[in-house]
């Protein structure tokens, strides 16, 4: 298992590049916003994940890299295939739209639109990953705040506001949301609901 390519940068196409590590080039399939963020030549690093097809007619197999900047965007991306109907090039295609944050809170805020904007994404499964990676989103994306409320000094408020932040949204809106949220409810909601009504609030 490849978890990661710490080499020399020989080329770089409009969706791969390849690296040399101990005079072995490897071909890896990199998000469009990824490319971007690479130097023309240099040493560089990238994150792995590590795939293997099989023609079932055929029996032949197919091996592929696909490289990614750090490890929540890999994690982003091993979440998406796993819906059924995206396919490791829809996965990417969706990688190279958005960053990781954009990503996360376009799906915990069910932005259909901006999923359908990218190639290959219809309604069905703009509706199917949302459905899908909503909750796990909110538990993968925070181990940290996913919990019982209030320990070790940290109240509900704080854990939601954190999330939020983490998500790449504004503290002050963040804050404000997840006032309009708590006055408007008698009774304090679990962490990822609060999250979500947070999310429609902005």
């Amino acid at each position: 298992m490849i978890d990661s390519l710490n080499g020399e940068l020989l080329d770089k196409g409009i969706d791969h590049v390849v690296i040399d590590c101990h005079g072995v080039g490897y071909l890896v399939h990199v998000p469009t916003a990824v490319i971007g963020r690479l130097p023309e030549t240099g040493r560089c690093r990238l994150h792995i994940h590590y795939a293997v097809s099989v023609d079932v007619r055929s029996g032949a197999s197919e091996h592929r890299l696909f490289g990614f900047s750090d490890r929540s965007e890999r994690q982003l991306f091993r979440k998406l295939i796993e819906v059924q109907g995206v396919s490791a090039t829809i996965g990417m295609a969706i990688m190279g739209a958005r960053n990781v944050q954009e990503i996360q809170t376009a799906i915990m805020q069910g932005d259909e639109a901006m999923l359908r904007g990218i190639k290959g994404i219809g309604p069905k499964l703009a509706q199917r990953i949302i459905a899908e990676l909503q909750g796990k989103l909110v538990a993968g994306a925070f181990p940290a705040a996913v919990g019982v409320a209030g320990g070790a000094g940290n109240t509900l408020r704080s854990e939601a506001l954190s999330a939020l932040v983490s998500l790449g949204l504004d503290r002050m809106k963040a804050e404000r949301a997840l006032q309009k949220v708590m006055q408007d409810r008698e009774e304090q909601p679990p962490l990822e609901e609060l999250i979500k009504l947070s999310l429609k609030n902005l």
